[in-house]
């Protein structure tokens, strides 16, 4: 994955113009999609085939059913084929406010990373001392949009302390850890 990202850094340099990077990001990611549905859908290939159950939600859920860790072919192709999307359509748009801020959560991506699981750990820890054990049926929730809520909400509120060490990296290139983080 990081060979990847290696790879295609160049596409967002300088010398590239926008309307061929946007090229070049929606033709590997619509290349990444059908390339995914071809191979899933021939079911030969992946950690569990997938079976047609006469409910089309839940067959639907067994042809996208893939194995995160450790990361197999078929979640990475819809995941990056979605992702070089994403990029393409927000450098179409270039709203500036939403920009800004993806590249907040862009210029310190492993920082984030690390204080959102340490976050989670403590939020976690609390709850367990306040509630106890096997609280809820979706990660201690009672309902999925709870889950989704507290998501958004964590999201929101690590954007402050993302955004301190994002600056702090710029001031700070004598630090060489710092790049990594």
């Amino acid at each position: 994955m990081i060979l990847l990202g290696w790879a295609i850094g160049p596409w967002f340099g300088k010398d590239m113009e926008p309307a061929e990077r946007i090229s070049r990001l929606v033709k590997l990611g619509v290349g990444l999609l059908v390339a995914f549905v071809f191979i899933r859908y021939l079911n030969v290939y992946g950690e569990k085939p997938w079976v047609q159950t006469g409910d089309s939600l839940r067959t639907f859920m067994s042809f996208m059913s893939a194995k995160k860790y450790p990361p197999s072919l078929m979640f990475l192709m819809p995941t990056l084929g979605l992702g070089l999307l994403l990029l393409a359509l927000f450098e179409k748009l270039q709203d500036r406010w939403s920009t800004a801020t993806l590249a907040i959560y862009g210029g310190a991506p492993m920082f984030f990373y690390l204080l959102h699981l340490y976050v989670l750990k403590a939020m976690y820890l609390a709850a367990v001392a306040i509630w106890g054990a096997n609280q809820g049926a979706y990660y201690g929730f009672d309902n999925l949009p709870t889950v989704w809520l507290w998501s958004a909400i964590l999201g929101v509120l690590l954007f402050f302390p993302t955004r301190w060490f994002a600056a702090l990296k710029q001031r700070r290139r004598d630090i060489a850890i710092l790049k990594y983080l």
